[in-house]
């Protein structure tokens, strides 16, 4: 691997580099004066690539009303990359000079500042669905008292009604009898304010097909089982939004499952949605494909079930992505070498992640770092090697294979706010 920090150090470097400026605006030509990053880099082709993984890397983490790109580089000279990494960004992408166009209003996140209905009588239930498998716990209190759990998809089950059918089975299972105050549901899928789909990830969109089918999806598991509030939200903004009503400030939240996924929280606790799985590190000439959008070197091809079975198998284990995880673990706990080869390979590249997040968010101040594949060994020895050079502090999740489904229980009842998704669409006119 080649982390895309040491990519832009070797163009910053060269004797003929120039500065090209990364301009982040909350809003369109607004008074507001923008984020601004200056990446040093030669008038060459061969430095549009990283140039411009990192102008996308810094979209992805701050979620602008649109970036501008001032290069030394007329926009011809741009593409093809440009028109690739356009084509998965939810914001405008413009070379400088742009024209503004006059009245032209940005469809910008908003931040949701919930209003909390009181719970009613009985355990707090939270649903963590993930590409791979649910998660179901009950709490009393900050005690888990139930819990179930199963695949999200098994066989060949398709369809939201399936979905919905096995959410409320394992609601039921880890009540256990007793009434359900509240029922908070984190989904592996991004989602905008007020729990609008936005986007479905790839098993998502083969087994439900539209983000419209979620609509209402909280209230249908919840019916005839909830006598209180219901919440709906990205599985990691959950996770964010139960870190920052801890008290914790100024921290990245990642997490490693079917794919790669996370958030970060600000010194005043506001919680901020990203596509994390989306954030292009590797910058090496064999860096892997992304399995649907049109990027290299992205950590969903990476630091997720996928990424890990390809680890695995450059070691000479053979292992279906679902089942990596697992396979893992075996393998640390007998100390096989394809173990502890996958653990290193894996450290290498959350490195590169946090060296990238440490550039983008000056002033982070630690990592954490969560999914079930990291329960035992693989979670104490990945945090032991990414340590060693981490220019951050990193830790794993106290509790891994839970916190998720802990994080949606108390959803409904946590006040942090949460900075959502942009909504389906660049801007309206």
């Amino acid at each position: 691997m080649r982390a895309l920090a040491d990519a832009l150090a070797e163009l910053g470097a060269h004797p003929r580099a120039v500065p090209w400026r990364l301009l982040l605006h909350s809003r369109w030509a607004a008074a507001a004066p923008p984020r601004e990053y200056v990446v040093f880099a030669p008038p060459l082709g061969r430095s549009v690539w990283p140039v411009l993984a990192r102008a996308h890397n810094a979209a992805l983490v701050f979620n602008p009303a649109a970036v501008e790109i001032v290069s030394p580089l007329p926009e011809a000279e741009l593409q093809p990359v440009l028109g690739r990494v356009r084509s998965v960004q939810h914001v405008p992408m413009v070379i400088a000079p742009a024209r503004v166009e006059p009245n032209r209003h940005m469809d910008v996140p908003s931040v949701d500042r919930p209003v909390l209905e009181p719970p009613g009588v009985g355990v707090a239930i939270g649903l963590d669905i993930g590409g791979t498998s649910m998660k179901v716990v009950a709490l009393e209190g900050e005690a888990v008292v139930g819990s179930a759990g199963g695949r999200t998809w098994p066989g060949e089950e398709r369809g939201i009604e399936s979905l919905i059918t096995r959410a409320r089975a394992l609601v039921v299972e880890a009540a256990a009898g007793r009434p359900i105050g509240s029922l908070g549901i984190g989904l592996a899928a991004p989602l905008g304010v007020g729990g609008q789909v936005l986007e479905l990830s790839t098993i998502l969109r083969e087994r439900v097909g539209d983000p419209e089918a979620f609509n209402g999806f909280a209230d249908r598991i919840a019916t005839g089982l909830v006598s209180g509030p219901v919440a709906l939200f990205n599985d990691l903004s959950n996770l964010g939004r139960h870190l920052s009503a801890l008290g914790s400030r100024r921290m990245v939240r990642v997490q490693i499952g079917t794919s790669f996924g996370g958030c970060w929280i600000d010194a005043d606790g506001e919680v901020v949605a990203t596509e994390m799985g989306r954030l292009v590190v590797d910058m090496s000439p064999d860096a892997l494909p992304h399995t649907y959008l049109p990027l290299t070197g992205a950590m969903r091809t990476y630091l997720s079930n996928v990424g890990i079975a390809h680890m695995l198998a450059e070691s000479g284990v053979v292992v279906a992505p679902a089942e990596s995880g697992r396979v893992l673990r075996k393998a640390l706990e007998e100390g096989e070498p394809a173990g502890l080869a996958t653990i290193d390979r894996m450290s290498e590249v959350v490195v590169g992640v946090i060296r990238e997040l440490a550039a983008l968010l000056v002033g982070v101040q630690s990592v954490e770092c969560g999914g079930s594949m990291l329960q035992g060994p693989a979670g104490r020895l990945l945090e032991q090697r990414v340590n060693e050079t981490s220019p951050l502090p990193f830790v794993v999740a106290a509790r891994p294979g839970e916190d998720g489904a802990i994080a949606a229980a108390l959803a409904p009842r946590v006040n942090a706010p949460l900075r959502g998704m942009r909504r389906v669409g660049a801007h309206r006119e």
